[in-house]
């Protein structure tokens, strides 16, 4: 069966553009779901007021005012709202499972497989929904093989029923199920190249690569418009592409992004790993306190994702740094805590990481209802203050910095730390991590010998 590239993805487009007409045209019934701060991302939330930096009004509106969901704002930022995605793991790696063992190959969660799969998956949405979650991060929908290799071309990588129950049952459900907007980015892979050439392929090992049919060759696969506009027919607000920052690649991404961003898809491209700036001669380039700093241009074209291990390894919560914190107005940089909430230790320690991120910030990504509900918590205090007489900048650009009213906060308001809003520096970060660094859990205070290496 051959694919007309173009027709799938026209109609894909017509789908997703009719699902955010839909929403546009407020079928989420009005006045029923201000009680959520994150209703909207343009600042416009019915009869409230308006909030800061595309946030969305005071969520006391009667909900008859205009609404476009996050679609309107010039700036991509004002399409991105600064609030916490909550975690859906679907390629959990697992291979030795006997939940439906002809899905193992695909290292498929176990509640991912077999049939109502679709259906689990709106349910775990729902869990979210009811902890306050609007924004969803769906990771590795496609599954993995047992390497390394994140297929890129995902869409494709899905079995059949997926690709029919996804676009049908989900798309239904983010228009007539829930009384807010549900907004879900898709995780996926960035390397678009032949995984025949990748290492350990052998033909008897193809299904694990990239499980195409018979009468699917790689030429159907790995073709972006088929794969882009697969997972747009599902109703996606945005596609996250794995390890996308490398500095080859980045500026492929960075077009990719801008072309999406407007009519007629109103998608969103998440880039992942932050994209380091470098030398001449291709090393890091470092700042003052030693550690890598961003590509500033890439770092407010479009909005990145980084793990908590990848942060650890190069900017630990303990240390100093001229990156952090970035400005709120211009970036949207995601912290990923994809570890089981254990590895983050007990309650105090979870909210204590929390504010720590959100200090230099950060976005949290998480399925713990704990640090999800602390960090909504703290952008509705911040929020809050921004609306009050007197209201500053700092709140207005949604730092949740000046405004969290924890006593590390108050403690960095009183020290008198530059102004969340601004480009950040040297000063800046010092003063802005050093009020933390008392307060973190000892998993992450590293020793003085440990900082030297």
């Amino acid at each position: 069966m051959l694919f007309n590239f173009t027709s799938v993805l026209t109609a894909c487009t017509l789908i997703s553009c009719a699902t955010l007409v839909a929403v546009d045209e407020d079928t989420k019934r009005p006045g029923r779901g201000n009680s959520s701060p994150f209703s909207v991302a343009n600042g416009s939330s019915g009869g409230g007021s308006s909030g800061p930096n595309g946030s969305g009004g005071n969520g006391t509106g009667s909900g008859s005012g205009p609404r476009d969901y996050g679609l309107g704002g010039e700036r991509w930022q004002d399409r991105v709202p600064r609030e916490p995605m909550w975690y859906i793991p679907c390629g959990g790696l697992v291979y030795d499972n006997p939940v439906h063992p002809d899905d193992n190959y695909r290292g498929y969660a176990h509640w991912w497989r077999g049939d109502g799969a679709v259906e689990r998956f709106i349910g775990r949405i729902q869990t979210g929904y009811d902890v306050g979650a609007r924004w969803f991060f769906i990771n590795r929908p496609m599954g993995a093989p047992r390497t390394t290799h994140v297929p890129g071309a995902s869409w494709l990588t899905l079995d059949h029923n997926r690709r029919d129950d996804i676009p049908k049952l989900l798309t239904d459900a983010l228009l007539d199920r829930f009384d807010e907007p549900v907004h879900v980015v898709w995780f996926i892979g960035s390397e678009m190249s032949d995984p025949r050439s990748f290492p350990g392929w052998t033909p008897a090992r193809s299904d694990e690569f990239y499980a195409v049919g018979a009468d699917e060759n790689w030429h159907q696969l790995i073709s972006s418009r088929v794969t882009l506009g697969g997972w747009i027919s599902t109703g996606a607000s945005g596609i996250a592409i794995d390890d996308s920052s490398p500095l080859i690649e980045r500026e492929h991404f960075m077009r990719l992004s801008e072309s999406f961003s407007g009519f007629p898809f109103h998608l969103t491209i998440y880039g992942e790993t932050y994209p380091l700036d470098f030398e001449s001669d291709g090393r890091y380039l470092r700042g003052a306190f030693g550690k890598p700093t961003f590509d500033q241009h890439a770092i407010e074209t479009m909005p990145w994702i980084a793990t908590t291990n990848f942060l650890d390894l190069n900017w630990p919560l303990d240390s100093q740094s001229d990156v952090f914190p970035v400005d709120p107005d211009q970036t949207r940089m995601f912290v990923w805590l994809e570890h089981s909430n254990l590895r983050y230790g007990s309650d105090s320690d979870r909210v204590q990481l929390v504010h720590a991120y959100m200090d230099r910030n950060q976005i949290p990504i998480t399925n713990d209802p704990l640090m999800f509900t602390e960090a909504i918590n703290r952008l509705r205090s911040s929020r809050s203050s921004a609306r009050a007489p007197g209201g500053g900048s700092d709140e207005q650009a949604g730092s949740g910095n000046q405004s969290s009213g924890s006593p590390r906060a108050r403690s960095h308001r009183a020290s008198g730390a530059g102004s969340g809003s601004e480009k950040s520096g040297s000063t800046q970060a010092q003063a802005g991590q050093g009020s933390s660094k008392a307060n973190l859990p000892k998993r992450y205070t590293r020793s003085k010998r440990k900082q030297k290496k």
